[in-house]
């Protein structure tokens, strides 16, 4: 006897029916993006630009959606039972745990609870700011969390959640399923990823998250919740070398060779191609020489540069300035230590250190400011990467850029 399944008829209609459900789903998704991208304000531009980042991809047993860092994999049949206002939340949803790391932050955590406290630390920022999410999304404040307050982080919702998902024990990895209790898509880890490429991965949506809160200000300013957001994203506590470190590297460019084998996998009979330069072009360093910066701070600045250099292949140049840029030097890799010499006193601003790069046509990766950000900054922001290295206690937030507080103690 013939089952429907043995049938071939039937099986090139199910698989034309597929297809076709495939194609009406990324009209959908695409769509979606679109409205981003066309939207006027700045939270649309932030999104969109963010969100391009992002490879869909389709996978039927996906569930709803699911993100990892650079795929957005969905089920068809999960976008295209969503309203187009919905389908844009649960995109912006995604969104939101790529930007603030949620993807590599999980460490050992249980997979199922983790995605729950990071949908209930998103989704009231995302429901404030005009977002329409499915009517079964995760919502402090109410239900089963109605004893949990709006505002917290994904890790302090976390240590809240006292009973179990339904799936079982302290999972360390996505094996307990695909399940999705808020209905709004997951975030994963990065498939067999070391403890460096999340680390890298984490610097390049950092990078991303500033050239995002840049490409929005062109359309207004995000609101107090949104901003805020970036500013943790953009600030973290975290060790200042590390962090300007692995700023630096998110911008460098990566050249393979053949010749030089991946050690890692040639035990598994795999010869790819190792890392052979981690190019970087050039960086812009500006040294605020105001008088707030002394010796002390200079030095220790000098020896993290020097250990920039050496890391990768790229040419430094050095600005010195306060409301002018007085000196300026130019450090290769192969130069040795750099032997800092700075000039200059008096107010502070940091719009002469642009129209410098401006009008000497300089196009850096990437743009670290030494300073105590007792500053001018420039309008507009400009279209490149830059790292607010603070030294002192001025709590002022760069109107663009990422800031992380210098510390010259050892």
């Amino acid at each position: 006897m013939t089952t429907e399944r043995d049938d071939p008829f039937t099986a090139v209609e199910t698989a034309a029916a597929r297809q076709g459900l495939e194609e009406r789903a990324s009209r959908s998704l695409a769509g979606a993006r679109a409205r981003l991208i066309l939207g006027r304000d700045a939270k649309s531009a932030f999104f969109a630009t963010l969100a391009l980042r992002l490879t869909p991809s389709v996978d039927w047993d996906a569930g709803t959606m699911a993100t990892d860092g650079r795929t957005l994999t969905y089920s068809p049949a999960f976008v295209l039972g969503l309203s187009p206002d919905e389908l844009l939340g649960v995109l912006v949803h995604e969104v939101m745990h790529n930007a603030l790391g949620h993807h590599c932050r999980r460490g050992g955590r249980h997979a199922v609870r983790w995605n729950i406290a990071c949908d209930l630390a998103i989704n009231p920022l995302l429901v404030q700011n005009g977002y329409a999410l499915p009517a079964c999304r995760l919502m402090p404040g109410e239900g089963h969390y109605a004893g949990l307050l709006a505002g917290k982080s994904a890790e302090e919702y976390y240590a809240a959640l006292t009973e179990e998902p339904a799936d079982g024990g302290e999972a360390a990895d996505d094996s307990a399923g695909k399940a999705d209790p808020g209905g709004c898509g997951r975030v994963v880890e990065p498939a067999k990823s070391s403890p460096a490429d999340v680390r890298r991965q984490t610097a390049e949506w950092q990078v991303a998250v500033s050239q995002a809160e840049q490409t929005a200000r062109l359309k207004g300013d995000l609101s107090a919740g949104f901003a805020r957001v970036v500013q943790e994203v953009l600030q973290p506590a975290a060790d200042w070398r590390e962090v300007l470190r692995e700023f630096v590297s998110a911008t460098a460019r990566n050249d393979y060779s053949w010749s030089r084998p991946n050690r890692r996998h040639i035990a598994r009979g795999l010869y790819l191609p190792g890392l052979c330069s981690e190019e970087l072009g050039e960086i812009v360093i500006a040294i605020d020489t105001s008088g707030s910066v002394g010796d002390r701070e200079l030095a220790v600045f000098a020896a993290e540069t020097t250990g920039l250099l050496s890391a990768f292949s790229c040419v430094a140049v050095i600005l010195f300035h306060d409301t002018e840029v007085r000196h300026v030097q130019r450090w290769e890799s192969s130069d040795g230590e750099p032997r800092l010499e700075p000039t200059g006193g008096g107010g502070t601003s940091h719009a002469c250190v642009f129209e410098w790069i401006k009008s000497n046509d300089v196009r850096p990766a990437c743009v670290v400011c030494l300073t105590d950000l007792d500053t001018t900054f420039p309008m507009p922001s400009p279209d490149m990467p830059v790292l607010w290295a603070m030294i002192g206690g001025n709590p002022a937030v760069p109107p663009f850029g990422r800031r992380v507080s210098v510390s010259v103690n050892p």
